[in-house]
This record gives structure tokens, sequence and C-alpha cells, in this order.
């Protein structure tokens, strides 16, 4: 099975949006919380490595806003 990592500053929408492109979702998971952008995008790039998933830079929202790195199956 497949899986994504990615950043947020909102889970619960992020969630939403992708279980509407992947019905099978499944294993939603918050890896961890960060204070800045860039450190939540070293974590996803770091837990992509890490379990092998899908990741791509970027994620909408303020370097210092609150950022989620999640991970999900498909």
């Amino acid at each position: 099975m497949a899986c994504r990592i990615g950043i947020t500053t909102d889970p619960n929408r992020r969630k939403g949006e992708w279980g509407a492109k992947y019905p099978k979702l499944s294993g939603w998971a918050i890896l961890g919380t960060y204070n800045s952008k860039s450190d939540a995008q070293d974590a996803e790039t770091s837990f992509a490595r890490l379990y092998g998933g899908e990741s791509a830079p970027g994620g909408a929202g303020s370097e210092r806003d609150t950022w989620y790195v999640y991970k999900f199956n498909y």
C-alpha cells in the first residue's frame, strides 16, 4: 500500500481533501507539530525517506503558523 507524507496548518481540512481524492484513505496520523513551515518541511522530507512515502514541497500558510506533518495510506 502506498503512503503519502505532507504538511498542513489544518489537518482536518486536509484529511477531508485527501479523502475526496483517495476514498480508500486509511491510517491517517499526525507525525509531528512544528512552529515553522521550514521545520515542518524538513521533517516531511525525513519522514518521506523513512517511510518510502510520496511527498511534495508546499503547503499554504505562513512560516510562523503551527504546522503539522501527516501520513496516510492509500
